[in-house]
């Protein structure tokens, strides 16, 4: 026999609406009382309703997050920081993969609604901006992750793309480099233009032309980064080197390599931008820009947490952007062009 609210109000000899205080946490109950009736609920193993006690209380404890590819490295390292997170603060968490799709993204965006999480965790992809906009003005708090929307004035937690870009760029240079390819993705999506933007300001500043035959954008997934890997090395104007703007793409682009058989550094050099295990221990290793993955996780775990619970006690919050730095790790990918000196 199922045991219900009643059978441990009669085993502790209190009312219903004493144990359903109790159960919600609600203060005014004295803790003679109190330990009564979770005395009784212990003794029946009498399971609490989650979902009642939430529409009561209007509050789940629980946040979703909505990342761009579940498969990728970047994105499961994402979720696990949040993960963590979450649980330190006793939230747990619902992980969504909208697969960079906007109609995934959307339709993820109602089932989190309707399963009413506390807040959510978007990497978006900036086509749902609307939708958001009107999520935002309900009791649902939302943090963006790694990019902007435009025109959605929101909390978010990034990193310096077009600064670490830049740095990326600008060591392929100091080595001598000057036909310089890039592998980026959706350029409609803020972390692509960055890195873009960042690429072509350590150009401009070196004094070199901009050369669209050696810019390739893709779709930050690995099949992308081979294939136009492949395009920027098969053509006539084949670049010295390769910046590529995400793990996943610059897997792509190894793979796109080793099949070409050339070899680095002594036929193309190359610089990717993010870092991972395999990077350090491929021969050569690879010189990356590593950006604080687990952090970024972390903090907008930690800073959509503080917003719902500020708003809980009736506090005001204002947006914020929370900007990450990263850092160039140099390993043996690229070598110096002494004759670009001489």
């Amino acid at each position: 026999m199922k045991i219900n609210i009643k059978d441990v109000a009669k085993k502790a000899g209190v009312s219903t609406a004493t144990v359903s205080r109790v159960l919600g946490d609600f203060p005014g109950v004295r803790d003679k009382t109190r330990k009564k009736v979770l005395k009784a609920v212990s003794g029946l193993n009498y399971e609490i309703n989650a979902v009642a006690r939430s529409l009561r209380q209007k509050k789940t404890n629980s946040i979703g997050i909505i990342v761009g590819n579940v498969l990728s490295q970047f994105y499961s390292v994402i979720a696990k920081s949040v993960e963590d997170t979450a649980n330190k603060f006793g939230y747990n968490t619902i992980l969504c993969n909208g697969d960079e799709n906007p109609e995934k993204e959307l339709e993820y965006l109602k089932i989190l609604k309707s399963n009413r999480v506390d807040g959510i965790i978007l990497v978006p992809t900036g086509k749902n901006s609307k939708y958001i906009h009107n999520l935002i003005n309900t009791r649902i708090k939302v943090i963006f992750l790694d990019r902007l929307v435009e025109g959605v004035n929101c909390d978010a937690v990034l990193v310096d793309n077009t600064n670490g870009a830049y740095k990326a760029v600008k060591h392929l240079i100091d080595q001598g480099y000057r036909k310089i390819g890039i592998v980026d993705g959706y350029i409609d999506r803020t972390t692509g233009a960055e890195r873009l933007r960042g690429y072509l300001q350590a150009m401009e500043e070196a004094g070199i032309a901009k050369d669209d035959s050696l810019i390739k954008i893709g779709n930050f997934k690995k099949e992308s980064g081979r294939k136009l890997t492949k395009e920027l090395l098969e053509q006539s104007n084949r670049p010295e080197a390769i910046f590529t703007t995400n793990i996943d793409m610059s897997m792509g682009a190894l793979i796109a390599i080793k099949e070409l058989g050339l070899s680095i550094p002594d036929v193309i050099g190359i610089v990717c931008f993010d870092d991972s295990d395999w990077a350090s221990i491929l021969e050569p290793p690879i010189t990356v820009i590593r950006q604080p993955v687990y952090q970024l996780g972390s903090t907008a775990a930690e800073l959509l947490i503080k917003k719902i619970e500020n708003d809980k006690k009736g506090s005001g919050h204002r947006p914020k952007t929370i900007t990450l730095n990263t850092e160039l790790i140099i390993r043996n990918s690229t070598r110096t062009l002494k004759a670009h000196y001489e």
